[in-house]
């Protein structure tokens, strides 16, 4: 996950890890320069006004570390609207005029009942080993390519984010408060995927249906079964 700038956590100025960054460097991001900016000019201000005495130093800080912020939204917003015209994003009124018929059976009440629920603990529905002796007749999660299922994959996601990090106060606004972050967060879940099989055992009768549920067997006492005793052997092929 990127470094977040100051204003969408301000703690981040003050984190043991980044305390010693004063100054940008060309392996940074974006936002990690203008943290360092501005923890350079948070310090200078303490430290001029500690010799000084001048109130203006603290003005002068809170002007350059208005100027920053006006600088970070400026480039986030032409990043975010550049995003979208390039995505072509647009509102087609003639797609939403259909004539189909709805199913009565929506497709959350599928979902619901048919796979195994999409958790913050375990959002993408892979079989975990705890599952192999807890839950070993699981459901198989949910398609992931499905519209409904990607955005509850990705509401369980923030929600783990907030889990694991309880002392940043609602990561909802902190980190993926834009349309910048949530682009961030795609881009860093796309490692991320549910398994081919997401039950702890496979589904090896529905593998057999798909195979051989439509062919006929040669033990029927029908024409067909007769056509399946003769074919493809030797015996009864002329040359």
């Amino acid at each position: 996950m990127s470094t977040p700038f100051w204003s969408n956590d301000p703690t981040i100025i003050f984190n043991k890890d980044n305390i010693f960054d004063l100054w940008p460097c060309q392996q940074m991001s974006f936002e990690a320069k203008l943290n360092s900016i501005s923890r350079l000019v948070i310090l200078l201000s303490i430290l001029g006004f500690l010799f000084t005495r001048n109130w203006n130093l603290i003005i002068i800080g809170l002007i350059t570390l208005a100027i920053i912020f006006t600088i970070y939204k400026l480039r986030k917003d032409k990043i975010v609207s550049s995003l979208v015209k390039k995505e072509g994003f647009s509102n087609n009124d003639s797609l939403n005029k259909s004539t189909t018929t709805f199913n009565p059976v929506t497709l959350e009440t599928v979902l619901r009942k048919d796979f195994y629920p999409t958790t913050k603990k375990n959002p993408f529905g892979n079989v975990l080993l705890t599952d192999i002796m807890d839950t070993p007749d699981r459901k198989s999660a949910a398609p992931s390519f499905n519209p409904d299922v990607y955005d509850e994959i990705d509401s369980s996601v923030k929600k783990q984010t907030q889990m694991l990090n309880p002392g940043i106060i609602n990561t909802n606004k902190q980190l993926y408060g834009d349309l910048k972050d949530n682009y961030d967060l795609d881009n860093s879940m796309m490692n991320f995927y549910s398994t081919a099989n997401t039950r702890v055992c496979n589904d090896q009768g529905a593998y057999g249906q798909y195979l051989y549920g439509s062919m006929y067997s040669g033990k029927e006492s029908t024409p067909e079964g007769a056509m399946m005793r003769v074919k493809d052997n030797y015996r009864y092929i002329l040359i």
